[in-house]
């Protein structure tokens, strides 16, 4: 018997609210009504990505399972179907949830590459490369090294044993 109504606090109703498939409907008119999928049907899905680095990025690519099969039925069983004042278009809805499904498989992408990046400590290692020494013009005042005036007392660079500028010590 299938939890209803699902609790969503649980990586079953989660992957329920994500297809979505949280109502209970009467689809064989037995009298019983069920969900699309059994509770043992999406654990299924949840069991082929038991290895995602992320619980959430696991619940999304279950569900993205989830919907390529609908989208897989609804492309076998429905034609392009009118009639006076209606029309379906399985080919169409099919496409329609096949784009979700690749939408959830790329979000869990990123969430297991977040779950990645905090598993390592939440930063990155880089090479270090110092500031090269002349990275500063010569022309900027109080810098010293390198203001091309040729001796101490030249009264322009700014830099403090040269003269003038707000770098000379008096």
């Amino acid at each position: 018997m299938d939890l209803y109504p699902p609790d969503f606090s649980t990586e079953l109703g989660r992957l329920r609210a994500l297809i979505p498939d949280v109502d209970q409907s009467d689809f064989s008119d037995s009298g019983e009504p069920s969900y699309l999928f059994s509770d043992q049907h999406l654990n299924a899905f949840l069991a082929l990505y038991a290895s995602s680095t992320s619980q959430v990025g696991k619940i999304k690519r279950a569900a993205a399972s989830a919907l390529t099969a609908i989208a897989t039925s609804e492309a076998l069983i429905s034609k392009v179907i009118r009639t006076e004042d209606l029309q379906t278009d399985g080919a169409k809805l099919a496409t329609a949830l096949l784009s979700a499904a690749g939408r959830l498989n790329r979000e869990a992408e990123a969430d297991d590459e977040r779950a990645d990046d905090l598993d390592e400590g939440g930063f990155a290692i880089v090479d270090f490369e110092p500031m090269p020494r002349d990275y500063f013009s010569s022309s900027w005042r109080g810098f010293p090294g390198g203001c091309g005036c040729g001796a101490t007392g030249c009264g322009g660079c700014g830099n403090y044993g040269h003269g003038s500028g707000f770098g000379r010590w008096q």
